[in-house]
């Protein structure tokens, strides 16, 4: 029994259950809480790319009603206008924030009054980007641009690892359940293959008094309704893709609605450790919305925002793990395992503005049983080193692509000397090194009109 690969986006929740009840251990095992796809083992290369925490709404006031309040009243409106209007509208720089905070200073009185400055900064710009004739643009017009762009890289799907809407923690029944009907229908038509993972904005209601535990609709019920299970599994070539869900509910007592969004609860953590024990002769890659690892260059303290595995990737010998959440990029190798964290297609919006920090996504190459992947910002060309590299030290793997698609001509040279080249595909490139090993090769990309983009990469 072959299905598309379409399958864990379409299947809505009752049907799930309905063919929980004819499969079996073969190809394809369905039920309420599990996937497991097969598409054969004849696909040994292929492309895809990974997004993450998209955050879509479909209306402009929700930003301001869900995701912060509105501008205080100490900040008049000929301040916020020209905040939002003449700063931002600017090419933002590392200082944007410092140069926020200035505009503000004369407003304030006492110096020690920073933090108050930073949130009166950000509730100012939430103001003027909720207004529908905002001079700023949408935000959700950069996503829509970001997801026509992914696409048109013509990947064989797209895996998005979390946060998918808004904000499901704060919003309300009716806005959650807006916000995941616009997240298909902007997703829905773009490929066959689109996989969601669920993140912990897809739990709905745990941040606000009148949504509660008590309504059948609080929790996970709108990502199971539009998705279907919030853990499962699928087999692409020799690759076995394992999607987790690490939202647990963890009442207390002077919080009942309390979640833990870094842990398993029992049946998922049962269900992880046999699909892994079965899958033992494919490459295992996990895909979590919260990531499993602290990455030391993250802006932020550890403070118990990672995810639990219960020693399971050890264990079963998982090879790449695959997450978003912090809005920050990251790899790292530890224990053997490759962990790969994305950057946010949203890019970080919770700051001012949040363009600061750029938008992206990562692309990620298949062969021989490896994943080679780069981070790509949206809208701009890439000419990188792919991560992580070969075991075999002289051999690099290079990634070049163009802004919304492939160059015509790639070269790479050492030395002034073109390098032999083995392309995998449009936009991986794999080069051998000379015997005495150059610590700095030139890349080169010519477009079809002839325009050229040259990047030195430290080898």
């Amino acid at each position: 029994m072959d299905l598309p690969h379409s399958t864990q986006k379409l299947l809505p929740t009752t049907l799930f259950a309905l063919f929980s009840c004819f499969a079996s251990a073969g190809d394809v095992t369905l039920g309420i809480n599990q996937v497991t796809e097969n598409t054969g083992t004849e696909l040994a290369e292929f492309f895809f790319i990974q997004i993450s925490d998209t955050h879509v709404y479909d209306k402009k006031s929700d930003y301001q009603e869900f995701s912060s309040q509105e501008a205080p009243w100490y900040i008049p409106d000929l301040v916020v206008d020209y905040l939002t209007v003449s700063l931002l509208k600017e090419r933002y720089g590392d200082d944007t924030i410092d140069k926020l905070r200035d505009v503000l200073r004369p407003i304030f009185n006492d110096g020690d009054l920073d933090k108050m400055w930073d949130i009166s900064v950000y509730q100012a710009y939430s103001a003027e980007m909720s207004k529908e004739d905002s001079a700023l643009g949408e935000l959700d017009d950069n996503i829509q641009n970001a997801l026509a762009e992914v696409v048109g890289f013509e990947p064989q799907f797209v895996i998005n690892t979390g946060d998918l809407i808004l904000e499901g923690n704060n919003g309300s029944a009716e806005a959650v359940d807006r916000w995941f009907k616009y997240y298909v229908s902007i997703t829905e038509p773009l490929l066959p293959a689109f996989y969601n993972t669920i993140g912990n904005n897809e739990i709905a209601g745990t941040q606000r008094a009148d949504f509660t535990s008590d309504d059948p609709k609080f929790g996970k019920y709108f990502f199971n309704n539009y998705f279907g299970p919030t853990h499962y599994s699928f087999n692409y070539g020799d690759f076995h893709f394992v999607a987790l869900d690490t939202h647990s509910p963890e009442p207390k007592d002077d919080n009942p609605d309390y979640w833990n969004f870094g842990k398993m609860e029992p049946d998922v953590s049962a269900w992880t450790k046999a699909d892994l024990e079965a899958h033992q002769d494919q490459t295992l890659v996990v895909l979590n919305h919260e990531p499993f690892h602290f990455d030391p260059i993250w802006p932020f303290e550890d403070n118990g925002s990672t995810s639990d595995d219960e020693g399971l990737f050890d264990e079963f010998g998982v090879d790449y793990v695959l997450s978003g959440h912090t809005h920050y990029r990251s790899y790292m190798e530890i224990n053997n395992i490759h962990h790969i964290t994305t950057g946010a297609l949203s890019g970080m919006r919770w700051v001012l503005p949040a363009s600061i920090h750029p938008r992206g996504y990562r692309f990620f190459y298949a062969k021989d049983r490896s994943l080679y992947s780069v981070w790509k910002p949206s809208g701009q060309p890439i000419l990188a080193l792919a991560e992580p590299q070969p075991v075999n030290g002289r051999l690099k793997v290079i990634t070049v692509a163009d802004a919304t698609g492939a160059f015509d001509q790639v070269e790479i040279r050492y030395d002034g000397q073109p390098l032999q080249i083995e392309r995998w595909g449009d936009y991986f490139f794999q080069i051998a090194l000379p015997d005495d090993e150059p610590l700095v090769v030139q890349v080169i990309a010519t477009r079809t009109d002839g325009s050229e983009i040259t990047n030195d990469l430290q080898l």
